[in-house]
């Protein structure tokens, strides 16, 4: 009887949303199995992507400061994870031969490209606008991420009392903030017919 119960709550959902909680589920069932059975272990993306954040890191910060004392290594190291301290690949910026920000996998934002790109494929859109909101957007969260960690490894050397306040909160929620400003401006023109939402 509850299983009745649930299923006519759910036919009461309007099908638009049914089939984009549906769409949404199918993504991230699919995406989850494909990067932890295949993506993870060989760092296919991982690697490039986080090579690039700290290369574009470096680079921004050689610029914004007017030197060349920033540069990008690949390094392995220890991470402390919540089952324990775990030996993991790093790309480091470095400052004048130190050590100042190590950017790991889950740093290079992979999972918000996801996160950003399967929201836009499971609302009803022509083909051509997905694919300049997905490409444009991921353009710019990388970007937006590029700057969070110069500005991080830029605190980290001479406000370093607001760098765990800066990585963890700030600019977490200015890349969130990017994100779901994509969003609304990608939704904003849609029109979904009295037909899409009918029970």
């Amino acid at each position: 009887m509850v299983i009745d119960t649930y299923r006519s709550k759910w036919k009461k959902v309007p099908v638009a949303v049914r089939q984009f909680i549906l769409r949404a589920l199918a993504i991230l069932i699919s995406w989850k199995i494909l990067y932890l059975v295949f993506l993870l272990p060989t760092r296919v993306l991982d690697k490039p992507l986080s090579h690039s954040v700290a290369n574009g890191t470096s680079w921004l910060l050689n610029k914004y400061t007017n030197s060349t004392a920033y540069y990008a290594k690949s390094d392995i190291g220890t991470v402390i994870t919540d089952n324990g301290p775990v030996i993991s690949p790093l790309e480091d910026v470095y400052f004048n031969q130190r050590n100042v920000i190590s950017i790991e996998d889950p740093c290079n934002a992979l999972e918000l490209f996801v996160l950003y790109a399967g929201f836009i494929v499971c609302m009803p859109a022509s083909l051509w606008r997905k694919i300049i909101f997905i490409t444009g957007g991921i353009l710019l969260i990388h970007i937006t991420n590029v700057i969070r960690c110069a500005v991080v490894a830029y605190t980290i050397i001479y406000n370093p009392k607001y760098a765990d306040f800066a990585h963890h909160y700030v600019f977490t929620f200015i890349v969130y903030a990017l994100i779901i400003a994509l969003w609304l401006i990608f939704v904003k023109k849609l029109k979904i017919t009295h037909a899409e939402t009918e029970q």
